[in-house]
């Protein structure tokens, strides 16, 4: 019995010690592979930091090049053609002005600001716009079944830009203050007075992020721009969160009229615009930035004589 019993602690007593080695074993392992993949996650997160601090390096030297070279590639682009600039809700101001800018620098003359208010975009004014609309002295209307976003741009381009084939205003200034002063009145546009002569080109500023409905009533409205004028732009700036722009939704819908700009907020950008604008005056169009559905950073230059 007592042979038994000393075997049988024996037998116990190697089966603790086995289960201890082994888990000090094994909790080793673990150990050592948990470290080697933290440094391993450490290093990569660290190759990641240092390659996109690479990548902005070289974005903000390229953009540097883009604003030194504007001037030169700008000159004469736009010389005598007035440009209409059309704010939309949640365009960027510093993209407006810097847009303004690169426009001047490109010899385009000054047709004036317009800006679209909330109310402009808001569903819930929809009867009250259409209804304004279909009194306004625009000439033929558009259907009745159109969106308002066709119908507004409608409204805007006879008052604000120019025919595209004989560059003579759609209405007479008595017609066009009519439509301008009735909009601004009812609280659809913003302008300010004397500033707006009619335009033979359009560009759109808009908000990198919008309600899917204002972003689809935005591009209707720069669509109609384009078919009442000699061309439009649409520029906005990448943007986070949830929603759409308006330069997403022409290009989804594979538009071939309207231009399209992504990066407004660069100086790469607003040299893209400006020769986006003289592309449309010559019936050319391209999707531009740095987005995968654009087809290059900025149209191709012109030759040089």
């Amino acid at each position: 019995m007592r042979r038994h019993v000393l075997t049988l602690v024996a037998v116990f007593l190697a089966l603790a010690v086995g289960v201890v080695l082994g888990s000090t074993s094994v909790a080793t392992s673990i150990r050592d592979a948990v470290v080697d993949r933290e440094e391993t996650t450490a290093a990569r997160l660290e190759t990641a930091r240092d390659d996109l601090a690479a990548e902005r390096r070289a974005t903000e030297r390229l953009d540097a090049l883009a604003a030194d070279l504007t001037p030169t590639v700008l000159d004469g682009l736009l010389e005598g053609r007035p440009v209409l600039v059309v704010v939309a809700p949640g365009a960027v101001a510093e993209d407006v002005t810097a847009a303004e800018e690169a426009i001047a620098v490109a010899g385009g003359i000054d047709a004036g600001r317009v800006t679209l208010t909330d109310k402009a975009v808001d569903p819930a004014a929809d009867a009250e716009v259409q209804a304004l609309v279909a009194n306004l002295p625009i000439g033929g209307a558009p259907p009745a079944d159109a969106d308002l976003g066709t119908q507004l741009g409608t409204a805007l381009g006879r008052a604000a830009l120019l025919r595209a084939e004989d560059a003579e205003p759609h209405l007479d200034d008595e017609d066009r203050s009519t439509v301008l002063t009735t909009l601004a009145d009812a609280g659809v546009i913003e302008f300010e007075p004397g500033t707006l002569r009619p335009g033979q080109v359009a560009l759109v500023l808009s908000g990198p992020r919008d309600e899917e409905s204002t972003a689809v009533r935005v591009a209707a409205l720069a669509r109609t721009l384009d078919r009442e004028g000699a061309g439009t732009v649409v520029a906005t700036r990448p943007g986070a969160g949830a929603g759409g722009d308006p330069v997403g939704v022409l290009r989804s819908s594979g538009a071939e009229d309207v231009s399209t700009i992504d990066h407004a907020g660069t100086a790469a950008g607003r040299l893209a615009i400006a020769s986006a604008l003289a592309e449309q005056l010559a019936r050319e169009q391209g999707h531009y930035g740095l987005g995968p559905d654009a087809s290059g950073a900025a149209p191709s230059l012109p030759p040089t004589p």
